[in-house]
């Protein structure tokens, strides 16, 4: 029998199977979604490599891929009675995926055969936002901006990596650290790293640079290590191979010394957009601590409250209003975890072990993307709150495209009208 007549016989049979399954009581989202990576998943099998085994990643990622669009499926229980029901197997090769089985799976998961899917999706996405300009405040700016920052998702004991904290209400509780890289322009991630038992932020940072991006740090990523990893060094000669903004840390016994070998004069856009002081600068610690020769900037930000907000950097060809502006978009990646957390549910974590961990997290990535594909744009604050009113059941994606399409045109024509006012207030004040 030829390889077409296999294949035929086998969706009859799953055909008449699936008319005799239960059906989930909740509206499935996603399930279109899925079927356009048909192509995709196919390519995932691999049996010749592990003959004896009946669960592949191919349906285990179908399987978190439907999850990751319907909130309330977030155990190994509902993920098991779920595939089990006819909206699961419509997109499934078996006829359920046992909690367990899947358990074990996640030891030798190998989340890396997904990387190719992302790539394939993010070429989509910049073909489909290459004629988009940058935001409004970063037209100067040509590099990729990442906002780098962790966060904490609550674990059991027996995680490696996990850390115990302890409050008035719980007592000790175990919390798993994931460290992303968000790109301020797409909110798409481009990095999602698993650390190792003990390791900082700041050193799991330190080995995920990525080459010509802008990374925007907040205080808590203060690190001579961090800083070096950015430069190439060749014996005496430090140069850069990605750009930071790092906020450093209020002059006391926890900030590094500065040295001000420069003070810049500020011109009158600087002014109005509260800087306080341009500098070049060097950091007598960092030199003896990690040899480094090259010199850097610090830019100082009044704020209302009377306080300083101060950004060490290595960008030098751009105005420190615009300093101020990137790392202001460091908030792009606490929006990530809002909506992760809330939209996406990922609340708690349903896999102990790297792989498994991280495994679910190139789903949200590949998962964000496909909703960035079907909306036709990253998500605004908007988004957010009619994506929850989709997770409660309230309404689907068909129908909140009408209500955010109208939502971001008003948005849009507000933009237009405050950037007229602006410079006509720029022009009366000259």
């Amino acid at each position: 029998m030829s390889h077409e007549l296999v294949n035929a016989s086998l969706v009859k049979q799953q055909t008449a199977s699936v008319t005799e399954l239960s059906i989930w009581p909740e509206k499935v989202q996603g399930g279109r979604l899925v079927a356009l990576l048909q192509r995709h998943v196919e390519s995932l099998r691999d049996e010749s490599s592990h003959g004896n085994r009946e669960l592949f990643l191919d349906d285990v990622f179908v399987v978190y891929l439907l999850a990751f669009f319907n909130p309330t499926l977030r155990t190994l229980r509902t993920l098991e009675d779920f595939s089990a029901t006819k909206q699961a197997q419509r997109h499934l090769s078996i006829r359920r995926v046992c909690r367990s089985t899947l358990s074990d799976f996640h030891r030798i998961a190998d989340p890396q055969r997904l990387r190719p899917l992302i790539a394939a999706l993010r070429a989509e996405l910049d073909r489909k936002t290459a004629g988009q300009r940058p935001p409004k405040d970063l037209m100067g700016v040509l590099q990729q901006v990442l906002a780098v920052d962790g966060t904490f998702l609550p674990a059991a004991a027996d995680v490696a990596w996990a850390v115990a904290t302890r409050n008035q209400r719980d007592g000790q509780r175990y919390r798993a650290r994931t460290d992303w890289h968000v790109d301020a322009k797409t909110w798409v991630p481009d990095v999602v790293v698993i650390p190792e038992p003990g390791e900082s932020e700041a050193d799991s940072a330190a080995k995920s640079i990525t080459p010509g991006a802008i990374h925007v740090y907040d205080r808590g990523f203060q690190s001579f290590a961090l800083i070096a990893a950015h430069y190439k060094r060749d014996k005496e000669l430090w140069t850069p191979r990605a750009d930071f903004v790092l906020r450093l840390r209020e002059p006391g016994r926890n900030s590094p010394l500065v040295i001000v070998e420069r003070d810049a004069s500020l011109d009158q856009a600087a002014r109005q957009s509260g800087i306080a002081s341009d500098q070049d600068v060097r950091l007598p610690s960092l030199s003896v601590s990690q040899g480094f020769t090259a010199k850097l900037r610090l830019v100082v930000i009044r704020l209302p409250d009377g306080g300083d907000l101060r950004l060490l950097t290595n960008l030098f060809d751009i105005p420190a209003e615009i300093v101020a502006l990137i790392y202001r978009y460091r908030w792009q990646v606490e929006l990530f975890f809002r909506w992760l957390k809330c939209y996406a549910n990922f609340n708690h974590l349903i896999s102990h072990g790297h792989q498994g961990v991280l495994l679910n997290f190139y789903v949200v990535i590949i998962g964000a993307m496909l909703m960035y594909l079907h909306t036709d744009g990253r998500p605004s604050k908007y988004l957010f709150s009619l994506l929850g009113l989709v997770a409660q059941g309230g309404a689907t994606l068909a129908e909140i495209m009408p209500i955010l399409r109208e939502r971001e045109r008003q948005c849009a024509l507000a933009r237009v009208s405050a950037a007229r006012r602006r410079v006509q207030k720029q022009a009366e004040a000259r």
